[in-house]
């Protein structure tokens, strides 16, 4: 269950404004034509950085129960978002460099913990993870029967192409996920014939997959209207 922010809705939502802000800076920084102004998307970085930090401890000073909240899934976001500013002193650019893509990753969380539209995919991967499970299990049981036929049907033929079971593996995800990348193809008869076989039980994959998401995402928003009217 998500816990209560002390913050008002309208503190709320400068937050979310001051992560999307971290965002759009990590991608405008990699723009050539903007490596001369580093320096001030460096000091963007830092200040926001020390906003991170205001807003972990008052989280952490208004919670109900601060541990809860510390070890919390957006509590550990949180921190960890602060944590490259005070984990390296001197403010060295070549060091905080090396956390760019961690940086990333974590505003990116940070600002997906926030969304609620995201919160309600979360809650509906929850009430899908049976489904979701077997659908897994069995795909991976079509995709290594799939990948090992493709490579005993085409090794013969195209030794360089179909060069190890690994090689019919990489055919068989692409194949299923209906990615078709073209760069590995049959061309003996029984190949195709399990091609195409693989080509239907892909599409059925992904339609199961589908109607698994939208059963949960109904779930989930019809306990949430319920969690809404319970006085």
């Amino acid at each position: 269950m998500r816990q209560a922010s002390p913050f008002s809705e309208r503190t709320e939502r400068m937050v979310l404004a001051v992560i999307g802000m971290d965002l759009l800076l990590q991608t405008a920084e990699t723009v050539d034509m903007l490596a001369d102004v580093a320096s001030p998307f460096f000091w963007a970085g830092v200040g926001i950085w020390l906003l991170y930090t205001i807003e972990w401890c008052v989280r952490i000073r208004r919670a109900e129960n601060w541990k809860k909240y510390a070890f919390s899934f957006m509590g550990i976001v949180d921190f960890l978002a602060i944590l490259p500013l005070w984990a390296f002193t001197g403010f060295d650019l070549r060091v905080l460099r090396a956390f760019r893509i961690f940086r990333l990753f974590v505003t990116t969380a940070k600002f997906a913990s926030r969304t609620n539209a995201v919160i309600k995919l979360a809650r509906a991967f929850r009430f899908a993870m049976d489904e979701a499970g077997a659908l897994f299990a069995g795909t991976c049981i079509i995709v290594i029967t799939a990948g090992f036929g493709m490579y005993h049907l085409e090794h013969g033929v195209q030794p360089d192409v179909f060069g190890s079971v690994y090689d019919g593996l990489w055919w068989a995800v692409v194949t299923l996920t209906t990615v078709g990348y073209g760069d590995i193809q049959p061309v003996t008869v029984g190949g195709r014939l399990l091609a195409t076989v693989a080509m239907f039980a892909g599409i059925g994959v992904i339609g199961s997959a589908c109607g698994i998401m939208a059963d949960a995402l109904r779930e989930a928003g019809a306990g949430e209207g319920a969690a809404r009217s319970t006085p």
